[in-house]
């Protein structure tokens, strides 16, 4: 499931959180996936951050190497 994808599905589990006819059990249920779905969105939200730094990385070594060049 993508980023997206999971935080509508917590969208959707925050509304029905906030439906007054959710009874207690439904309601910890829901509150456990809200939870696993943050954790699994943090997740991926890391995941994507480390392949940026790598990319940000080679860009500055090919920029780096390019001022070598021309110095």
């Amino acid at each position: 499931m993508e980023l997206e994808d999971k935080l509508k599905e917590l969208e959707r589990t925050a509304d029905k959180l906030d439906e007054k006819d959710v009874s207690l059990e439904e309601a910890i249920r829901l509150f456990e996936n809200g939870v696993g779905l943050i954790r699994e969105c943090l997740e991926k939200l890391n995941e994507s951050k480390g392949k940026i730094e790598a990319v940000s990385g080679k860009l500055n070594e090919i920029l780096e190497n390019c001022e070598d060049e021309t110095n």
